[in-house]
């Protein structure tokens, strides 16, 4: 570890000169500028709320999410020599692992073979919230914020973006961040970039302090002699006199930034939401449905997804499932005045129920089970726990999402099977009530025994759950792992899955049905 104070400068990780940024609508955020992160540096970036802060902190470190955006990015010269990470807001850690998973998951990405437990110590945490079973939500908002750049260490990079990381944090707890990011980025030969609106945190922490200006599209040192952390020193004066430096600084050049131009350059256009096809996430799924370093981790997504599509909305199919069994034969059986109810029975036999699972099934599913995973995989896009998977080089498509989608395959087989059981001892039921003879026989004839020329209905029927089952996974995955910007993006994604599915079955049944009415004139 380096003397305090000092700077690994032998080379820097990233360079970026020119660097230009426009909004998808043309508008500038930025106007050319050259940018530089060394081994063991912190910078913190200052500027008015809606400047396009961390817009600039992505653009320099992933600037192919910015640019699938619509955002335009221009340079004269790139050149990085580390491998990036976010920490997004509060942490963004995996709500689905404990403590230990959430550190393991970087372990095994970045191919790091000690234990949790080191690198809790490391930043500072009790060893004990590595034990099995530690939920995070059971961590305090500093303690998540640690937890969450020990998983960046644990994974290996060595380019830190760390947005906002002192939101809900007291002034102590603040004060012990800005310690071990300095701290860190020492010991490690690390560079942070710290996104931030905490005087305390940037005075405390950094070793360059930049300063957007909205209104000049610049981004440059707010103080050219800034002399460095205040954590370094040791009297409680000199570093809230260094803080007190910063924050005159500051409001110097907020006072001489016209107020009309605060927050402009991203007031302007929204950032078009990225995609993210159903055709893709079905390629993705088939291809590479897993990824081998995290085969441990990825089987615990699968296993969440289960739980939320076919656990604990099993008890819901069944007793829909049983209400129609009986109720659809009863009217059927009461709509002749010259047969007796019995015989209409007789006549339908299981036709109806092999008919109506497939479409009926899988509207009620795409409701229910589907919006659970949707909005699970929703709320983690929104959260950011997706953005700091890509940071770790964790790649979304085959640790959330193709797991999510075998899951929601095999969840609907499960449910449209126990749909359909439901269906028949609902419909055992009602033969029973109108003493059907051999009632058990006749209403599953359709499917045990078929009588000629009724096998084809029963094809169509396990045919369209095959194509239900790969259509609503493709759709739900889609739809949940799109990008979000809001909480209404994640209802609107809900609301979108279960109208396509919708129109899928639609268009689906409609085109079967005409296909078998076309067989059966064919045969005839």
């Amino acid at each position: 570890m380096d003397a305090p104070g000092t700077l690994l400068t032998e080379r820097t990780l990233l360079t970026v000169k020119g660097l230009e940024i426009a909004l998808p609508s043309g508008a500038p955020i930025l106007a050319p500028c050259d940018v530089e992160l060394a081994p063991g540096q912190v910078v913190v970036l200052l500027g008015p709320s809606g400047a396009g802060k961390t817009t600039i902190a992505r653009a320099l470190l992933f600037p192919d999410e910015l640019r699938s955006r619509g955002y335009r990015l221009d340079w004269t010269e790139r050149a990085l020599r580390g491998e990036a990470a976010i920490v997004p807001q509060r942490g963004a850690l995996l709500d689905h692992l404990d403590v230990a998973g959430n550190i393991e998951v970087a372990q095994s990405a970045g191919g790091r073979a000690r234990d949790a437990a080191t690198w809790l110590r490391a930043v500072d945490l009790d060893p004990a919230l590595g034990e099995r079973g530690r939920s995070v939500s059971a961590l305090s908002g500093g303690q998540a914020q640690r937890v969450a750049v020990a998983r960046t260490l644990a994974a290996g990079r060595t380019l830190v973006v760390l947005d906002e990381p002192s939101v809900g944090l007291d002034p102590s707890a603040v004060r012990t961040l800005a310690q071990l990011l300095v701290a860190q980025a020492r010991e490690h030969g690390a560079a942070l970039l710290v996104i931030t609106h905490d005087l305390a945190l940037a005075a405390g922490a950094g070793d360059v302090v930049l300063y957007l200006d909205p209104a000049a599209r610049t981004l440059a040192p707010l103080l050219a002699d800034w002399p460095g952390p205040a954590e370094l020193l040791e009297d409680d004066e000199a570093r809230r006199a260094r803080v007190d430096v910063l924050e005159i600084a500051l409001e110097k050049r907020l006072l001489a930034t016209p107020l009309a131009r605060l927050g402009k350059a991203t007031r302007s256009s929204a950032p078009r939401l990225g995609s993210l096809s159903a055709l893709r996430v079905l390629g993705a799924a088939l291809v590479r449905a897993f990824d081998p370093k995290l085969f441990r981790e990825s089987a615990v997504v699968m296993l969440r997804a289960l739980r939320q599509s076919v656990l604990l909305p099993l008890p819901f199919y069944v007793v829909v499932g049983g209400l129609l069994g009986i109720t659809i034969p009863y009217v059927i059986a009461n709509i002749s005045q010259d047969l007796k109810a019995a015989t209409i029975l007789r006549m339908i036999g299981g036709t109806y129920i092999v008919s109506l699972v497939p479409p009926l099934s899988a509207i009620l599913f795409v409701a229910t089970s589907g919006n659970a995973v949707n909005a699970w995989l929703g709320s983690l896009r929104l959260g950011g726990q997706v953005t700091a998977l890509e940071g770790l080089g964790i790649a979304p498509s085959r640790y959330l999402w193709s797991p999510a989608w075998l899951a929601l395959v095999a969840s609907y087989l499960l449910s449209a099977a126990a749909f359909f059981a439901a269906m028949t001892g609902g419909g055992y039921l009602l033969f029973r009530f109108y003493e059907v003879p051999e009632a058990l026989r006749v209403i599953t004839s359709d499917v045990l025994d078929a009588p000629p020329g009724r096998e084809r209905y029963l094809v169509r029927a396990a045919w369209l759950v095959a194509i239900y089952a790969v259509a609503i996974a493709s759709i739900v995955v889609s739809r949940g792992g799109a990008p979000k910007e809001r909480g209404d993006d994640v209802t609107a994604a809900m609301t979108s899955a279960v109208m396509r599915t919708t129109l899928f079955v639609v268009v689906m049944e409609l085109g079967s049905i005409a296909l078998l009415f076309a067989a059966t004139k064919g045969a005839r």
